[in-house]
């Protein structure tokens, strides 16, 4: 069981997210050869490791690391694919044998611990909590029992026949000491390795980052406790007599220091490099009298480890209590503090111990300006002196006090009216300890009666204004519109009241292209708090409509009881909306021929040139003068030079795409901006498009036919520029270009063109 969990529900940390165990089981689920994948891989190098580490020859204690791998992979993958995983664990395991010339080795150990994984595996489904393994002796215990002990024996046991038949280069022994010896040598890997895969397995993923200081600390102690654990472990062993005493000493400063992963990790790194100088023969056996004392070496290494990892799994769990008490503890004072209501707690001598939120918030102080101070500090002259002559007294002598009347002060000098009642806190010899006390805000009561007499007045001032107001109920239902709401609606107060406010009018966005905005009304009524004001098309009975800005504003119910409708108010900004279209459009359009001008342009280049940078893709810029326009000015005059720039600017426009620009810059300059085009190709066809359609004559009233053609200079992005700046001068130098190469004609810029003028 969970320390934490002695502790209910309510005082147990809340989950961090997703552990690195479901993320590696959706990873192994996503495809299914990535298990049997992994299975070969680990087992062939875990099984490499423990050759490497096999004792000298005529030994058979091996430190076997396959099964905890191997049960964590089965626990990890889904039912589907066990059967995949055990092969691949058979698999890299025949070939770790092959490498290290041990086949026969293998092949009688092999399905001894292939089942061992297997009933481990299906064992430890059975252990609930074991994510709670660094937190929990008795998971660890449990995880010891069904994962370790069980699935060494029945190891040892399954192979210990095929041993004896096959030998498998092994001296002869007895056969139980054959026995002992695989059951050891199992014990000892699934010890050293499952805790820490489990523990890991625990770990939330993705990992919390930034790192924090705490776990960059922890960080470093593993890293000195390894490099001591593993110091003390050469020198123990190779010159003091009863070297596990001292090799157990920072392995006890770690599972004190350490969490229960980083603990392993030491406990990991103790092992390896006890088994290395085991398999080198640098450790010197000790004494024997019997076969069986053969493996008094290894024995102790798994009784020095047990206490170890059993201290650390207490100290995580007495850990993971003070951190689910530190946050009881924190939750409840956020409570106190949080709780919607204006509450303070004072000590014997009367200074101030807590305040909550609302309380701050009604007087406007902050919490440093109040904590430590009486508590009468914050009334007026004739609250305070009542409070210390007779309310404090009987406080302290009954212990409870109700629907004291004070009159608070406010940081900013404002009165605020308040019941207070109080209940306190004694220890047990009835020795006054602090105070909970409840207020009440009854500013908003005194005012009530005010309020009321302002009613009429306020009803009064609405038949005035000319803003329309419509006052709707708390279902939804309109209960009453000013007259200036029957002018604006053409509903009249008898026809519209009792009607649902939805689809009572009809709601437009402002402008033709655009939705509707949220309906205030509907969202104060849902939500009952004030939404933000809103403006939009109001569709009046007869079929009109006005821009209208609309506020709402949600209504309380008399004494602040409760919601009891909205108040919608609409200002009539049809004339300022109109006004701010006109200004608009002047704004940006040419008032001769509509076209865009060129600040609209500029903004449209800008535009097009962040999509073409982030399409990769080019866009062309066309620079357009007619040819002898002054010609035709001088012999027809201004009005029918006006006529032609207006036939001229309709025939460019019905030229391009709908998404191109056409500008005009002033006089007879026009520019087009192509956007989204494949190619060069592209700008050149449209060009010769607008010289065929611009050149066909031009009947203009009672004018004789006219005829003009254009220049055209074009810059593509980005051959010739990147910037709307170079575009822009690189076309007109290709249109002056054109001009002086002959009129009527299309030129791209080009790298040896120079900035011309006309001629």
């Amino acid at each position: 069981m969970n320390p934490t969990d002695a502790l209910g529900p309510e005082l147990q940390r809340q989950p961090s997210g997703p552990s690195l165990e479901d993320a590696l089981r959706d990873r192994l689920d996503a495809a299914f050869w990535r298990a049997p994948a992994l299975a070969l891989f680990g087992a062939l190098l875990l099984v490499s490791l423990t050759l490497l580490l096999e004792r000298q020859p005529g030994s058979q204690i091996a430190i076997w690391f396959t099964d905890a791998y191997g049960m964590v992979l089965l626990l990890c993958c889904r039912p589907a694919a066990r059967v995949a995983v055990l092969a691949g664990l058979m698999a890299g395991t025949l070939a770790a044998g092959l490498l290290g010339e041990r086949p026969d080795l293998m092949l009688a150990w092999m399905p001894g611990h292939l089942m061992a994984t297997a009933a481990g595996a299906w064992m430890l489904q059975g252990v609930a909590q074991r994510q709670q393994i660094g937190s929990s002796p008795a998971v660890l215990a449990q995880v010891g029992l069904v994962a370790v002990l069980l699935p060494a024996l029945l190891s040892a046991s399954l192979s210990l026949p095929l041993l004896m038949l096959t030998s498998a280069g092994l001296p002869a022994v007895p056969v139980t000491m054959i026995w002992l010896n695989q059951a050891l040598g199992g014990v000892i890997g699934s010890l050293v390795l499952l805790p820490l895969l489990l523990a890991a397995l625990a770990q939330p993923w993705p990992s919390p980052a930034p790192e924090r200081p705490d776990r960059r600390r922890s960080n470093a102690d593993t890293l000195v406790l390894m490099l001591a654990g593993a110091g003390v472990t050469v020198l123990a062993l190779l010159h003091l007599v009863h070297p596990f005493v001292y090799i157990a000493l920072p392995l006890m400063i770690g599972a004190v220091l350490l969490d229960f992963l980083r603990l392993q990790l030491l406990v990991l790194g103790v092992t390896l490099v006890f088994g290395a100088m085991v398999a080198t023969g640098l450790v010197a056996e000790p004494p024997t009298t019997a076969r069986w004392q053969e493996v008094l070496l290894h024995l102790s290494l798994v009784v020095m480890l047990l206490p170890e990892l059993l201290l650390s799994a207490a100290v995580g769990a007495s850990r993971e209590r003070r951190l689910a008490l530190e946050a009881q503890r924190e939750r409840y004072r956020q409570l106190y503090e949080r709780t919607p209501a204006m509450m303070h707690s004072i000590g014997p001598d009367g200074r101030m111990l807590a305040v909550s939120r609302l309380w701050l918030e009604r007087l406007g102080y902050d919490e440093r300006d109040v904590i430590g101070r009486p508590s009468t500090d914050f009334l007026d002259a004739d609250s305070r002196r009542r409070a210390i002559e007779q309310v404090l007294p009987q406080f302290l002598r009954t212990g409870e006090c109700r629907d004291v009347e004070y009159r608070m002060l406010a940081r900013d000098g404002r009165p605020v009216d308040v019941l207070l009642s109080a209940t306190s806190e004694r220890d047990a010899q009835g020795r006054f300890l602090r105070s909970l006390a409840v207020l009440e805000d009854v500013t908003r009561k005194r005012l009530a009666e005010q309020l009321a007499a302002e009613h009429q007045r306020t009803a009064a001032m609405l038949e005035c204004i000319g803003d329309a107001v419509i006052g709707i109920d708390a279902r939804g239902r309109l209960r009453s519109l000013n007259p200036a709401a029957v002018a604006m609606t053409g509903w009249t107060l008898e026809e519209a009241r009792g009607r649902d406010w939805a689809g009572w009018l009809v709601r437009r966005g402002v402008a033709d292209d655009e939705p509707a905005p949220p309906d205030p009304v509907a969202l104060c009524l849902a939500h009952r708090t004030r939404p933000e004001p809103t403006s939009c098309r109001l569709v009046r009975r007869d079929a009109s409509w006005r821009v209208v800005r609309e506020i709402v504003l949600p209504m309380s119910a008399p004494g602040g009881q409760g919601f009891d409708g909205v108040v919608l108010t609409l200002q009539d900004m049809t004339a300022a909306h109109d006004l701010a279209r006109t200004l608009a459009h002047r704004a940006h359009h040419d008032a001769l021929t509509g076209l865009p001008n060129r600040l609209l342009l500029q903004d449209r280049l800008q535009q097009a040139l962040r999509l073409a940078r982030r399409q990769h893709q080019p866009l062309a810029l066309m620079f357009m003068d007619l040819d002898h326009f002054k010609q035709i000015n001088d012999r027809h005059g201004h009005d029918a030079g006006d006529e032609l720039l207006k036939a001229v600017a309709q025939r460019v426009r019905g030229a391009v795409r709908a998404s191109d620009t056409v500008c005009r810059l002033g006089g007879d300059e026009f520019v087009v901006l192509l956007p989204q085009i494949e190619a060069a190709l592209d700008a050149e066809r449209v060009a010769r498009h607008i010289l065929s359609e611009v050149s066909r004559p031009y009947r203009l009233g009672a004018l004789p036919e006219l005829h003009v053609s254009f220049s055209i200079g074009i810059a593509v992005f980005p051959e010739d520029g990147e910037d709307e700046a170079t575009l822009m001068r690189r076309a007109d130098t290709a249109m002056y270009q054109a001009k002086r190469e002959g009129r009527n004609a299309l030129r791209f810029h080009q790298r040896g063109d120079t900035d011309l003028t006309p001629t």
